[in-house]
């Protein structure tokens, strides 16, 4: 008997090679990976994000806020969308932001993002990958487009020597289509025009064929295509739309919209089937961020209006309340600071609420009535002078002041421009309001001395979330109220300008027209 024969052998194992660590996968990930606090700032950020924006990791980590890192564009997307959806919904998916590189320059990047509570702290984990590939996709769809309307604009020159030519044209100007294609009723064979190629993917427009535009098709959109092809094709109908999507050859899904037309030839013999294809994606996805925009502004005059404004009320009235019963001389500083800090509180909400429904297009809404613009401002500075009692203001009227206008849109862009003077202009300097209505027109220009506000951003100031200096900008507002006043003089049929230089101050004016006030009657009440 075999001594060896029910012995165990060691097994040879393959060569087990040390793995790397998680420490190194997360640093050199094939993307950027970033860990915020909810505020927005850095608390973790690996090697390759720090690569793509050329800065060093400790510069960033407890340092920055990532929507520092987002251009201007990306700043207001980031307050106005990215914000509130990680807080309403706790992720934001396949977001496009421009970042800024170190050297000034700007990378597009697409980002996800997930809001996760950490032993009692919200944290919000982002990756990143760089997209300029996609801005090399936007140019190869303009470059094919012009090629399809070079290819319509040839069918139009030859519609008078060819038939068919001018069924295209018919049908490309009910459609507005792009790409046409042909199918026989009785082969059921099809023909697509060379730049039906683009649609698939392809560099250059081409000679296609029905299979490899059946496999390009969704699977999921392919049934529903069919079955509406074949009413057609059994004259159940004479007229084939569907929309699908197709998956090119370049990885990219594309929305397209199919159209056709069964007609027959003039004695009534064989029949045609004529049809055009069009690319939708960018219009299905502008459709989808208009709806996600307007979903979000409806959701935020909500928020704004039911869970703000009554808080800072309660707030407000148990100030007074506390007051009015008396307090020690030495709490009067305290009350008053909470009530200046609910009036900016509310003057902040009013500013977003106008912001919203500007940007959403429905406009500001305004109240015009007959009105003293000379009175209405001079009792509003009354207010603000108690406020700011450190500050000098002075009012200069220029004609009888009666016009027509809406006051409190009045009293707000007064407020804006004047809070704006006083953060940024001359402290020892006086801020000079002059009002004036003469020849139709009204205007208020408010003035301060102080340094000029450079010339490269002045075209910008009236945009949402652009300041005139970064000094001290932690103190300041979101930088919408000189946006709000442009909003208030346009809404106003008129406009706001700002003339400003180191010798003789920064004065914006706020113009636009309005038809004198008639007088009132003598003897009579108003």
């Amino acid at each position: 008997m075999n001594s060896s024969r029910g012995s165990i052998r060691p097994v040879s194992r393959p060569d087990l090679r040390p793995l790397p660590g998680w420490d190194d996968l997360y640093d050199r990930a094939a993307c950027g990976l970033l860990l915020t606090e909810s505020d927005g700032t850095l608390r973790l950020a690996n090697r390759t994000f720090c690569n793509w924006i050329g800065v060093e990791r400790e510069a960033l980590v407890g340092q920055r806020r990532f929507q520092d890192l987002l251009s201007m564009g990306g700043r207001i997307f980031h307050q106005t969308h990215w914000a509130p959806l990680l807080q309403i919904q706790g992720s934001v998916a396949e977001v496009k932001l421009d970042l800024l590189h170190a050297d000034g320059r700007q990378i597009p990047m697409v980002m996800n993002a997930v809001s996760r509570e950490h032993d009692g702290v919200v944290f919000h984990e982002i990756a990143l990958f760089v997209a300029e590939d996609r801005h090399a996709y936007e140019r190869e769809l303009l470059r094919a487009r012009r090629r399809a309307e070079e290819l319509l604009a040839e069918q139009s020159r030859t519609r008078d020597a060819l038939a068919l030519a001018e069924v295209r044209l018919r049908v490309a100007m009910e459609s507005a289509a792009l790409h046409v294609w042909e199918v026989d009723p009785d082969t059921q064979a099809r023909r697509y025009d060379p730049g039906t190629a683009l649609l698939l993917g392809m560099d250059t427009p081409q000679a296609v064929v029905f299979d490899q535009i059946l496999a390009a098709v969704e699977p999921a959109d392919r049934e529903v295509a069919r079955l509406a092809f074949s009413q057609l094709l059994e004259e159940r109908t004479d007229l084939f739309q569907a929309t699908y999507r197709l998956n090119g050859v370049d990885g990219v899904q594309r929305t397209v919209r199919a159209t056709a037309r069964s007609m027959r030839s003039a004695d009534g013999g064989k029949r045609q089937v004529v049809g055009l294809l069009q690319d939708i994606t960018e219009l299905s996805r502008q459709r989808a961020a208009a709806e996600d925009r307007a979903e979000f502004a409806e959701q935020m005059v909500g928020i704004v209006s039911h869970d703000l404004r009554n808080p800072l009320s309660t707030i407000r009235v148990g100030a007074q309340v506390l007051q009015m019963s008396g307090v020690q001389a030495h709490q009067l500083p305290v009350l008053a600071s909470i009530d200046r800090a609910i009036a900016r509180s509310q003057r902040l909400i009013s500013d977003l609420l106008d912001f919203t429904m500007a940007r959403i297009g429905r406009g500001l809404s305004i109240n015009v009535a007959p009105l003293d613009l000379h009175d209405v401002v001079a009792q509003h500075l009354a207010e603000l002078d108690l406020a700011h009692p450190d500050r000098a203001l002075r009012h200069l009227r220029v004609g009888d002041g009666r016009c027509i206008a809406d006051e409190d849109r009045v009293v707000q862009l007064v407020d804006n421009l004047v809070s704006n003077a006083i953060a940024y202009g001359d402290p020892a300097a006086p801020v000079t309001v002059t009002t004036s209505v003469k020849a139709g027109l009204c205007s208020i220009e408010v003035h301060n001395m102080g340094p000029a506000i450079p010339e490269d951003i002045r075209h910008a100031l009236f945009r949402p979330m652009v300041r005139g200096t970064d000094m001290d900008a932690g103190n300041r507002s979101v930088g919408l109220g000189l946006y709000i006043v442009a909003e208030i003089a346009r809404t106003h049929g008129g406009d706001v300008r700002v003339d400003s230089s180191d010798a003789l101050g920064t004065t914006f004016t706020a113009t636009f027209a309005s038809r004198p006030a008639p007088r009132r009657a003598e003897g009579r009440e108003a």
